[in-house]
């Protein structure tokens, strides 16, 4: 199974801190490390731990080799990454003792992308199952009409938030993943059965709606599914909901039902968060299978 995943490609700088600060306080940093990074690197590499062929699609500025060369490395089709002038994008995150997070996302070479590399992609792949997307780089519109044109179905994870998303053609959305608090602002309701009904309306499509520790919901209309949150202790939340994005459409992709998609995309994510890290740290489809069996006993 091929998906393309067109997406960001950052270098994370994270700092552990004792707490997350508040305006104008200043703290000590414990540690400083550095990750590879970028919502399009986490999903790309979820997709292909869970057993995916993966074509990792996006653009890195002049240091961008350590990500691409760290794509291939781990199996990851990056020959169609673009490089350009500039920097490539980079977070700051911030974490806290209990896995807690705040970051602050530079978009750098992320947001050159035109849609005539978008065709170029589409061109070369169009056997690809499916076209996942998030919204940290340009070009996410055109890339999900082209999509459409081509006949591949298309993902969207719109994340992070911007007032943008509102006005995004969701009915070219064939699975919509997202996260309680997008939910929220896309749609403007609170409850998450409201959050779900709305999104349906706009996209037409598939909904996932997660809803951190309270578990996570699959709807598509007919069918509403929803399935707990595994208890953990959490190190670093970085990446979980792109772990969990990546497990979860590729199994529903594969034909597994619903439950056992959310499933086993919770599980890979309750073992992504017991690690520092975001995308080193996605564990492999044996891993989640292991947890799986352990907690079934």
């Amino acid at each position: 199974m091929k998906i393309i995943v067109f997406g960001s490609f950052n270098i994370d700088k994270v700092y552990s801190l004792p707490y997350l600060p508040e305006r104008g306080e200043t703290l000590y940093c414990q540690k400083y490390e550095v990750h590879v990074g970028g919502k399009g690197v986490n999903q790309a590499l979820a997709f292909r731990k869970a057993g995916a062929e993966v074509i990792a699609a996006g653009r890195v500025g002049e240091d961008g080799d350590y990500l691409t060369d760290w794509l291939k490395a781990n199996d990851v089709n990056a020959s169609f990454v673009e490089h350009g002038e500039g920097y490539t994008g980079h977070t700051i995150i911030e974490v806290a003792p209990d896995g807690q997070n705040q970051m602050i996302l530079f978009g750098g070479a992320n947001l050159g992308i035109t849609p005539e590399y978008c065709d170029r992609l589409l061109d070369a792949h169009r056997d690809a199952e499916l076209v996942m997307m998030q919204y940290e780089t340009s070009c996410v519109e055109y890339m999900l009409e082209a999509s459409k044109k081509a006949g591949i179905p298309t993902a969207l994870n719109p994340s992070p938030y911007t007032e943008k998303l509102k006005e995004l053609p969701y009915d070219m959305v064939d699975y919509l993943i997202l996260n309680e608090s997008e939910g929220k602002n896309i749609t403007g309701k609170n409850d998450p059965s409201d959050v779900i009904d709305s999104l349906l309306k706009l996209c037409g499509g598939k909904v996932i709606l997660t809803l951190g520790d309270k578990g996570s919901i699959y709807s598509s209309g007919d069918i509403s599914v929803s399935v707990p949150a595994f208890s953990v202790n959490a190190v670093d939340t970085t990446g979980a909901g792109d772990t969990f994005t990546g497990y979860c459409l590729y199994e529903l992709l594969c034909g597994a039902s619903p439950e056992t998609a959310l499933k086993k995309a919770s599980a890979a994510s309750a073992i992504e968060v017991t690690r520092p890290g975001a995308a080193e740290t996605i564990p492999s489809a044996d891993e989640v299978d292991e947890f799986l069996s352990r907690r079934e006993k």
